[in-house]
């Protein structure tokens, strides 16, 4: 299953490649996810963001593309977590998206409906996030660790 979502990657940079410069018309501050998301993590769980860097790679306003879409852009960063570095336990809402993990290894705290459990995701997995998904990562190794991440986000979203 890993084919499609690569091809979906190499799409997705080709599609945007010339909107790199540009990937937020309101030149907002660059935060891994909104604070809006944010939960009480349960035991284990990273509660912070730390030691995390934000490339933007670009996005595409959808509201052209489907009705249905109008006002929600199309998003890809690349996203690194420093050995040691962590992204805080957070509820997706209405921002699908897939985290596809290129370099290092990472342990993602998950709890879609069953219970918290800890996933140790390597490079190659795609982890799919929907509405309702409770998550975070953590980087437990001595080695940064990259995904990059596309999503469906409102035009506003920094």
């Amino acid at each position: 299953m890993r084919a499609p979502v690569l091809s979906v990657i190499t799409l997705t940079g080709l599609v945007m490649a010339g909107t790199a410069a540009m990937a937020h018309e309101n030149n907002a501050v660059q935060t891994v996810i909104p604070a809006k998301e944010q939960r009480m993590p349960p035991p284990g769980a990273p509660s912070i963001n730390t030691k995390v860097g934000i490339e933007p790679l670009g996005n595409l306003d959808l509201s052209g593309e489907f009705s249905a879409m109008n006002g929600r852009m199309l998003r890809t960063r690349r996203i690194t977590i420093a050995p040691g570095g962590s992204v805080a336990w957070h509820q997706h809402q209405r921002r699908p998206g897939v985290a596809y993990v290129i370099k290092g290894t990472l342990i993602e705290v998950r709890d879609d409906g069953s219970a918290p459990r800890s996933i140790q995701r390597t490079a190659g997995d795609a982890v799919f996030e929907s509405t309702g998904v409770l998550h975070g990562w953590r980087n437990e190794s001595d080695q940064p660790a990259t995904a990059v991440v596309i999503d469906l986000v409102p035009n506003t979203q920094p």
